[in-house]
């Protein structure tokens, strides 16, 4: 029998670090050792009562069948009313669809903008998934690297140093994974200025944009003027603001020849998300006082966990910790660490962490940033004060 084969593509496609670690903790923990899970990006609250209501009773009333591939008038609607509130964006009912998770729209947006060859830019340290997902499409990866002085964000000079005439799109995102930093106004308005006139999109990633510390604020780029709405594909979702990641919501605001594409996309892969699923999303969106004040609470917990992180780690000047802006993570630079302990790289650095001092985090190589590890402090506080206790005595034995 003529041996069977995988795709190329799929061989090569690296795992997911973050899923990645997740299966090692678990492992682990399954073996019955106590384990510090600070790796998962995800909120450690469910979600809010008043959102899971809603797809309970409209699963009672029925609705339990297809869709329009883009969503019901009933999240398309919700959707104009929140890119209008808190992107400051006007879109029409064409130029809106909902996906599985705005993980599936950043591909579906790079598989309708990017042919074979293209170049599309990412600026590091970065998610894990874009750098896989930019070759998936078939297209070629070219990484930025961003520094801390600047927020982990791009500056003028960076992006335009990296376009060449093969560039098709760039990536960004903002409050950012894994670094916490956010782009100011005046970054953005340059980056602007950088992409007029040129044929370049902008896959802005928002999933962030209800996590922000310090009185920071969230800009989208298709805000800025009339020529990055045209080019800027506004993506955000439920998971992170609103602790719906497992309901799998994504949304996409963005010119009506790209929402074509991607609903094109949509529907030949995953058709639609449930309306149950739609309802509720559709009412987090809206914001009643109820899903504000759940918002606040969830915020006020990540701002109390970062900062008690950042008052702990300042006992351990082996470790240099980036100040988080936005998003539930701790981006640190442990390379003093990885020297003083004589190991190869963040990655080993990594697996020891979690056999010998049982703490899981994601080690930076796979966002761009080797020597450094991404803590999740979507924990409990508990949790996170016996990690650092690990962390610390194992870097001090």
């Amino acid at each position: 029998m003529t041996k069977l084969s995988i795709s190329e593509r799929i061989i090569n496609m690296k795992v997911s670090a973050t899923l990645g670690m997740a299966q090692a903790a678990q492992k682990l923990k399954d073996a019955g050792v106590e384990v510090k899970v600070l790796s998962a990006g995800e909120p450690n609250f469910n979600t809010p009562s008043v959102i899971s209501a809603v797809a309970k009773q409209s699963i009672d009333a029925g609705k339990v069948h297809y869709t329009p591939v883009r969503g019901t008038k009933n999240i398309i609607s919700a959707m104009q009313e929140k890119f209008k509130r808190d992107q400051g964006v006007d879109y029409d009912e064409d130029q809106l669809m909902c996906t599985v998770g705005a993980k599936s729209a950043i591909m579906m947006a790079l598989d309708a903008v990017a042919n074979e060859g293209d170049e599309v830019i990412v600026f590091a340290p970065y998610w894990v998934s874009y750098f896989e997902q930019v070759k998936l499409a078939r297209a070629v990866p070219v990484v930025v690297n961003c520094q801390a002085q600047n927020n982990f964000m791009p500056s003028a000079q960076e992006l335009k140093a990296a376009i060449t005439s093969k560039t098709k799109a760039i990536i960004l995102n903002s409050p950012n994974n894994p670094s916490g930093g956010v782009i100011s106004l005046e970054q953005l308005t340059q980056l602007a200025d950088v992409l007029k006139d040129s044929s370049i999109w902008l896959i802005s990633d928002e999933i962030y944009e209800k996590l922000l510390f310090d009185g920071h604020k969230h800009y989208s780029p298709a805000a800025i003027n009339n020529d990055m709405y045209k080019r800027t594909i506004l993506i955000s979702g439920a998971s992170k603001g609103y602790a719906m990641t497992g309901w799998r919501v994504g949304f996409v605001g963005a010119c009506k020849e790209i929402i074509s594409a991607m609903n094109k996309l949509q529907g030949q892969q995953t058709t639609c998300l449930p309306e149950f699923i739609q309802d509720a999303a559709a009412y987090a969106l809206r914001e009643d006082e109820h899903v504000r004040n759940a918002i606040k609470s969830m915020n006020d917990a990540y701002l109390e966990r970062r900062d008690v992180c950042l008052e702990r780690f300042k006992t351990m000047p082996q470790i240099k910790v980036f100040k988080p802006q936005g998003a539930f993570y701790i981006w640190a630079d442990y390379s003093q660490v990885i020297k003083q302990k004589k190991l190869k790289d963040d990655i080993e650095l990594g697996v020891k962490l979690l056999e010998e001092a049982h703490v899981a985090m994601v080690p930076g190589t796979p966002f761009g940033g080797p020597g450094s590890l991404r803590m999740s402090i979507a924990s409990s506080m508990n949790d996170i004060n016996q990690a650092i206790d690990h962390i610390e005595k194992w870097i001090n034995s």
